[in-house]
């Protein structure tokens, strides 16, 4: 299950359903945001994914890319008074759950990591300059977290404690799986900011 939630404030109608048509393969949710920058605009998307799954096998690079042209677009028609951007990567494990006998397909989603990249550069070239590096620094992540799976094979141990995630059930094929949006702190948090200098996302 690939879920898209988008959140936004001062996006026109049209603006919008080009970026959900561009998830039309995917569950999107949309939700309303409150002016909180000096921002012209603010634009919230958070991808929900299997942790076992890399990110760009869950989103193909084709419509990674049709995405960040339509953000470019955005910011462009925005110019000097911006676009606050903010992308997050929230993975989950899956563990099927068998006491209920009324519903045999319930599961439960336990909430692992999420990433955020966040973007407010007013600058045109600076703005899209990160824009642009997300994708780099999401596959030298995902590049991280196989050694890491690999240290925790080699010395026969295993990855973090999942009794330390957040949890939230949910049952395929209806309405509760909105219900798994993460409202916990039991979860690990990255967030990263765009370092115009070097030219690289860094961590808070």
């Amino acid at each position: 299950m690939y879920q898209v939630i988008i959140s936004h404030w001062g996006l026109s109608l049209g603006e919008i359903e080009t970026i959900k048509n561009n998830f039309n393969n995917y569950e999107v949710i949309e939700s309303y945001l409150q002016k909180n920058s000096d921002c012209a605009s603010i634009l919230e998307i958070e991808f929900i994914k299997n942790i076992s799954d890399e990110f760009f096998n869950s989103m193909s690079i084709d419509k990674w890319n049709i995405f960040i042209d339509i953000i470019k677009n955005i910011k462009k028609r925005r110019g000097n008074k911006g676009l606050q951007f903010k992308l997050t990567i929230t993975d989950y494990f899956e563990e099927p759950q068998y006491q209920d006998e009324d519903i045999k397909d319930k599961i439960e989603l336990l909430f692992f990591r999420s990433m955020i990249f966040l973007l407010r550069h007013k600058n045109h070239n600076e703005f899209i300059k990160g824009l642009e590096r997300i994708e780099i620094a999401i596959e030298n992540i995902a590049e991280l977290s196989k050694q890491t799976k690999k240290f925790y094979n080699a010395a026969d141990e295993s990855p973090p404690n999942k009794s330390m995630v957040k949890k939230d059930s949910v049952h395929y094929g209806g309405r509760d799986q909105q219900n798994h949006r993460h409202f916990g702190t039991n979860i690990q948090l990255y967030v990263f900011i765009f370092d115009v200098d070097k030219r690289i996302w860094r961590t808070l």
